[in-house]
């Protein structure tokens, strides 16, 4: 009909991309590791990127003093990101007989935390290649996890250690140990996926499975940047099966990378420790 728009006109464009940005921003408000990260865009999928560092400044300058100029350093990033796909369906039957709310909420929900768990899996791999490591001084059953844990602290300045990464059977040991339950009010965090922070060192703990090492920890600085990810376009495509329904296809490019500073040759922004738990 001339001048009326239809839904017939609309459902393959704005239908399709608010089930996408629905699904996108439900797995950003899941995937609180990667929130840690840097994010630089990547629109035409390869592209050396430049990441900078913070400046060295001079203090303390006496009256016409002069001084070098200091600017960031910059340390060149590779990237090719690759796809990420996730399908959603529904069946003609579903769409007919739904008789409150949306047929796709449930799979929206489950791909948005598929997509989450996917991104968590690649920072954690990336943070796993050539980080700085080191044993804890003692297992946590009975040692003193704050003192490992600021021993991570030191290897990473001059940058800021903000986050750790723990396998659930790690964060069991490290909550029950004595020095942080006898440490008093829990030191809640702000960070979306951070479950609490750590006494004295103000570092956001996030409790991960997918791709951790057993018995170890990761700690990380956002600042340094310890990884970067890779952010590229979503391509989404709607199309009927058939079976008789319809299928939402979301194609995510992304990839994360690291180290970005070495220290000669380790990720100055990460450190992992191990021998955490027996």
């Amino acid at each position: 009909m001339g001048g009326v728009t239809l839904a017939s006109s609309i459902s393959g464009s704005l239908d399709a991309k608010n089930i996408v940005l629905g699904v996108l921003e439900k797995s950003l408000t899941l995937g609180g590791i990667a929130n840690m990260i840097q994010r630089v865009e990547v629109p035409e999928l390869t592209a050396n990127i430049p990441v900078g560092t913070i400046p060295t400044g001079m203090a303390d300058l006496q009256e016409w003093e002069h001084s070098e100029v200091y600017g960031s350093d910059f340390s060149y990033v590779a990237f090719s990101l690759l796809k990420d796909r996730i399908k959603l369906g529904v069946s003609d039957e579903a769409q007919y007989k739904s008789k409150v709310g949306d047929p796709l909420a449930i799979q929206k929900n489950s791909a948005a935390s598929r997509l989450a768990y996917m991104l968590e899996t690649k920072v954690i791999t990336a943070l796993k290649t050539n980080p700085q490591t080191g044993a804890a001084a003692a297992v946590w059953n009975s040692g003193h996890p704050i003192a490992d844990l600021a021993t991570a602290v030191n290897a990473i300045r001059p940058f800021k250690a903000d986050f750790v990464i723990m396998p659930s059977a790690v964060w069991a040991i490290y909550a029950a140990n004595a020095d942080i339950s006898g440490a008093g009010v829990p030191y809640m965090s702000d960070k979306p996926g951070a479950l609490t922070r750590v006494p004295g060192l103000g570092m956001d703990i996030f409790v991960c499975d997918n791709g951790l090492t057993a018995k170890t920890c990761i700690v990380g600085s956002s600042q340094a940047p310890c990884a970067v990810q890779g952010v590229g376009p979503v391509k989404v495509r709607q199309f009927d099966s058939e079976s008789g329904g319809t299928v939402y296809q979301m194609d995510v490019f992304r990839q994360v990378v690291a180290p970005i500073l070495k220290n000669p040759t380790n990720n100055m922004g990460c450190y992992i420790l191990t021998s955490v738990i027996s």
